[in-house]
């Protein structure tokens, strides 16, 4: 699988369980959003790692958060928004929503 093939695979989940997609491959100069979401009224910004030799949760670090919070305010101002983290690891989706992180 490729990257865009993981976003896929990442997006059909969401919307499966009942995200609206709003957007993918935001672009700001701070970085890109690869999923813009909607999911009880709320925007999400979702990250999706994808690997099938190694489980790239551990690729969502700090620099990597501030790099997507930073293009998440540059995407959305001042609109209230949480980070999700979907990973997709040898076919299998990994959801993570609860990072602790709405703003």
């Amino acid at each position: 699988m490729k990257g865009r093939e993981y976003e896929d695979l990442a997006a059909r989940y969401l919307k499966s369980k009942g995200y609206q997609i709003l957007g993918r491959n935001l672009r700001s100069p701070y970085g890109e959003i690869d999923i813009l979401a909607e999911f009880e009224g709320r925007k999400v910004i979702v990250e999706v790692k994808g690997s099938e030799t190694f489980f790239p949760a551990e690729k969502v670090t700090p620099h990597k958060l501030s790099k997507i919070i930073r293009t998440a305010y540059e995407v959305l101002g001042e609109e209230p928004f949480s980070i999700e983290v979907v990973v997709v690891y040898r076919g299998k989706v990994y959801h993570y929503k609860d990072l602790g992180l709405e703003l």
